[in-house]
């Protein structure tokens, strides 16, 4: 029986042998969705045979009937469906179809009244106004369908049509578009009449649901859409195929160009989104249908028939053959015929829909039995065979795409959840567990800040798997990598091997690789572009030699080896993280002095290699820590040095010493400063190769999750350390300064009282030239070295400058900081001299300035020589004007007047250049010409001296670290002292080693 709204079985397009259940069987109650077409196959061979010949589009005779069964009241809801008995006698194919279809063409009373009865109850539904189509009563009446036209004329609404079953999508868009374009003539002018054509449109099967809105407007919400192909006949599909309660179905026409960039676009937002595009494609493959093209039509796809069928279909087929096989044996020589055989075939048929126990067991026995007449081979032998999954068979059976890299499964986790290929279809493929409810709650606050993290492609189920586990780049995602080679990098603190050697930074993934995820998943990643494929990149372990782990050459092997590595020039220092500690502590203590025999930048260095190497092989949580765990240590010992360097040196001198400052000693105060100066220097280039150390961290951090707490307290780590050698070089480099500063301090009035050009001083500087005359000079040495040639006084304040400037250079001190070095003494200078210059106005005159102006071109001179000429320039500019206003001859000075003198010396203010002019020595008579006043409301209760807190603050340096780690080791003294660690490492590595597996050299 068939009720009025049930599926009409001549419209699947399924073939009709599908449905054939066994005559004392009714078929199962169909749900709202119609399931998928599941094969059923009797173990006849006749069956087996029309079947096989049974074409995947049911006959016109079939598809063109009207339903000849109607329950006695209509109802519109679906209602359970029966087949009606086979006949008893013999009947054709044809005949027998007829009868349990009723599909025949009859055009009698009680058909055209079951349809007419159909269309009414249908009608009258629901309101008319709900629903966008009306059935027809009979396949060659037409039906009323509606199609909004919006893409075709803005605002219209839509256009009935009148339709039969057999219109084609194709027609009734040239139809629509004919009904629009006479309607926009009727309205415009022909002349700008825009034509149309039927190519440039879709027709749309939407379904979805008005929507009331609160001004009484009702508004088409759509919930999902198709493409209706242009041989599709939309009424078929409305009566066909209904929305679920709740829904309306209603066609659009869109225009093709529109719909089909909205699709893409979709499509992005779903992959961004992380659906899974590979899990869509391979549901979508299994549900395909059997029927198909011609084989020269289908390509690569029609050859690959077999495994893209659906289940159905293989079920059919693998029934088909079981069939086949029965129905020999039962004709072969022995056997008789049975009269039972009818029902014996009938008992193995079995619908797939909702099938009994006792069917499902009756249908196994049945295989067993045809497989035991096939092979001749015991029942139970075959039963791992007979009650085989055939849906888990079918997902066995796997081709690898050959367009784009996949990752092959080789040691998984669960078997019940793992899959054997996961393609990588996009750029970027992420491997992840499942988040937790927390997890999920952190990225949407990320998220909520802007801060998208990675959506994860593939979902492992291994519980030591972090959600964000490895990530994997390539082609556009990498640039200017070649074919076939990508880059994957493990996410913090996740657990990744490449060839069986773990990683902690991004490494480059070539096809052959073998990738491990946790202690579980194991991966081999194949690219089918790059040909031929490459070998593998592991030893299998039946192709590794095992001879060289145990004869003796293997153990001259490794001893050689180990030779080149203590020797080798390369600025390598291998180390395991459990020793990370004791060769910090190592490097510090051996090379805490500028005695220590490494050489002057020798800690720098040595921490430089080792965090070089813990930053590239080591986990990544180390290195932060080293880096703050050397710095801490750095700091104590300057702190110790400017404790032991403040006890030598107090600040505040007592009666005592006063003595002694007038006539510092100079070289025993250099001596006492080396050790603030060599931690100031290397506490510089350290800070520069930490910084650019920290900017590579931050940039392998880009693709971890924004705000994770584990990266953040590694970046405190890392600030806190740079902090720490911020710390380091302000304190040393205050401390210098002070000290050299203090030492100026009492040889800088010298400079205004030392006349040049006494007898006494020019027989000192004959007597310097002659004892100096005839000595070689050692190389590097000159001007720079040779102070004997100056007065005694003005040789004692250069002597500070030399000593400040051989302190510098053998600390190898970083040029900016050598710069802000004298910068900061030649302030000093400047500023002193100016201050007792402007106090002591007895040196107001000409005579005076003049021997003042030779004592500091002197000086000037030197400096010159010695490669401090600019910088001493730059800040002893107002002294030098200041002094060259004194040098001014006094005729001239007399006929100069306010406004030209501040024009030609604008660096003094007004209130010194005031102070100049009205203190100046013209002679014990002379009063100040009227010229020199200044003129009314000219400002000069400022201050005349110069102030000390406008010294040039210390900028730390950020330039590149001078420690080029790609080079060999610079220096033998360098090269000694990284043999000896390496060696120290070596013993560590021994000492854990039983006693008879050490190495000796």
């Amino acid at each position: 029986m068939e009720g009025s709204g049930s599926p009409r079985f001549r419209k699947l397009h399924f073939p009709v042998g599908l449905w054939i259940n066994s005559p004392r069987k009714h078929f199962a109650k169909l749900g709202g969705r119609w399931p998928s077409a599941i094969s059923v196959k009797s173990t006849t061979s006749s069956d087996a045979a029309s079947l096989h010949e049974a074409p995947s589009a049911p006959s016109s005779s079939l598809s063109n009937s009207t339903p000849s069964l109607a329950s006695p009241t209509p109802s519109p809801s679906p209602s359970p469906a029966f087949l009606r008995p086979r006949p008893a006698g013999p009947q054709s194919r044809t005949k027998r179809l007829s009868h349990l279809f009723l599909r025949g063409r009859s055009n009698s009373d009680r058909d055209r009244a079951v349809g007419e009865r159909e269309r009414e109850v249908w009608a009258h539904s629901a309101a008319p106004s709900s629903h966008h189509y009306l059935p027809p009563a009979s396949s060659s009446a037409p039906g009323l369908i509606k199609i909004y036209g919006d893409a075709l004329s803005s605002g219209a609404n839509y256009r009935s049509l009148l339709a039969n079953i057999h219109s084609t999508a194709r027609q009734l868009i040239a139809q629509v578009i004919t009904r629009y374009t006479e309607r926009e003539r009727e309205e415009t002018d022909d002349a700008v009449l825009q034509k149309h054509s039927p190519e440039d449109f879709l027709l749309c099967d939407v379904i979805g649901k008005p929507i009331q809105q609160p001004d009484g407007a009702i508004k088409w919400e759509t919930e999902c859409r198709r493409s209706v192909a242009p041989w599709e006949c939309p009424l078929l599909l409305v009566d066909m195929w209904r929305p679920k309660d709740g829904f309306e179905r209603r066609f659009e026409i869109q225009r093709r160009e529109d719909y089909e960039r909205e699709e893409r676009e979709r499509e992005k937002e779903r992959e961004r989104e992380g659906e899974n595009y590979q899990g869509v494609r391979w549901r979508r493959s299994r549900m395909s249908s059997g029927g198909g093209p011609e084989e020269s039509e289908r390509g690569h796809r029609g050859r690959n028939t077999e495994l893209r069928r659906s289940i159905s279909d293989m079920n059919l087929s693998l029934r088909r053959r079981q069939g086949n096989h029965v129905s020999k044996d039962s004709r072969g020589p022995g056997n008789r015929p049975n009269n039972n055989g009818g029902v014996q075939d009938r008992k193995n048929i079995v619908s797939m829909i909702n099938p009994q126990p006792g069917e499902v067991m009756t249908t196994r026995a049945s295989k067993a039995e045809a497989k035991v007449g096939w092979t001749n081979q015991p029942a139970e032998d075959e039963k791992d065979y007979s009650s085989c999954d055939l849906e888990v068979m079918s997902q066995s059976l796997i081709l690898p795409p050959t367009d784009r890299p996949y990752f092959l499964l080789l040691q998984g986790y669960d078997q019940s959840k793992d899959f054997v290929l996961y393609i990588m279809v996009g750029h970027t493929h992420v491997f992840g567990r499942k988040p937790t409810m927390r997890e999920r709650e952190k990225d949407r606050e990320r998220e909520r800040k802007g801060k998208r993290p990675l959506k994860v492609e593939t979902f492992l189920s291994a519980p030591d798997l972090l959600a964000r586990h490895l990530l994997v780049r390539r082609d556009s995602a990498v640039p200017g990598t070649p074919t076939g080679q990508a880059l994957m990098r493990p996410f913090r603190g996740g657990e990744v091997t490449h060839n069986g050697v773990a990683v902690y930074r991004e490494t480059v993934l070539k096809p052959g690789d073998v990738i491990g995820l946790g202690s579980h998943f194991l991966f081999l990643y194949r690219d089918p572009r790059v040909t031929p494929a490459p070998p593998l990149a592991l030893t299998l372990p039946w192709q590794a030699d095992a001879s060289t782990t145990c004869c003796p050459s293997g153990l001259v092997d490794r001893q050689e080896a180990l030779r080149q590595y203590l020797g080798s020039t390369e600025a390598v220092l291998k180390f395991h993280s459990r020793h990370a500690d004791s060769l910090l502590q190592e490097i510090i203590s051996k090379n805490s002095s500028p005695d220590s025999g490494g050489g002057p930048l020798a800690p720098a260095y040595l921490l430089s290699i080792m965090i070089d190497h813990a930053s590239k092989h080591l986990d990544p949580a180390l290195t932060p820590q080293i880096l703050l765990k050397s710095a801490n240590l750095i700091k104590e010992i300057v702190w110790d040095n400017i404790k032991e360097f403040g006890d030598k040196h107090p600040t505040q001198n007592s009666a005592e010493q006063e003595g002694e400052i007038s006539t510092p000693n100079v070289l025993k105060l250099s001596s006492d400063l080396r050790p603030l100066m060599f931690w100031m220097s290397n506490a510089t280039e350290l800070l520069n190769f930490f910084q650019v150390k920290v900017e590579t961290m931050e940039r392998e951090w880009e693709f971890e999750a924004p705000g994770d707490p584990v990266l953040t307290a590694d970046m405190d780590t890392c600030s806190e350390a740079l902090a720490q050698l911020d710390d380091v070089i302000m304190h040393t480099f205050q401390q210098c300064v002070y000290h050299l500063t203090k030492t100026l301090y009492s040889l800088l009035p010298a400079l205004l009282d030392t006349n040049p050009f006494s007898s006494e001083e020019k027989e000192k500087e004959k007597d310097g030239a002659r004892g100096t005359e005839g000595e070689e000079k050692k190389e590097g040495e000159g001007e720079v070295d040779d102070v004997s040639a100056l007065p005694p006084k003005v040789a004692g304040l250069v002597e500070v400058y030399r000593c400040s400037l051989m302190l510098s250079r053998e600390a190898c001190l970083s040029p900016p900081l050598t710069s802000q070095t004298f910068g900061y003494l030649f302030f000093f200078t400047n500023t002193s001299l100016l201050n007792t210059l402007l106090e002591r106005d007895g040196l107001f005159s000409w005579s005076r300035a003049v021997q003042i102006r030779t004592n500091l071109d002197l000086v000037l001179d030197w400096l010159q020589g010695a490669g401090l000429g600019d910088i001493a320039s730059e800040f002893m500019k107002k002294l030098s004007i200041t002094v060259n206003f004194l040098c001014i001859p006094k005729t001239r000075l007399i006929q100069s007047s306010w406004t030209s003198l501040q024009e030609e010396h604008v660096l003094l203010s007004p209130s010194q250049l005031h102070h100049l002019l009205t203190h100046y020595k013209l002679g014990p008579t002379r009063a100040p010409p009227a010229s020199w006043a200044p003129p009314a409301g000219t400002e000069l209760s400022g201050d005349i001296f110069e102030s000390f807190l406008d010294h040039p603050p210390l900028i730390l340096p950020n330039e590149t670290p001078r420690l080029d780690l790609s080079q060999p080791i610079p220096s033998p003294e360098l090269q000694k002292e990284v043999t000896r660690l390496r060696t120290f490492l070596w013993g560590l590595d021994q000492d854990e080693l039983p006693a008879n597996q050490r190495t000796r050299l």
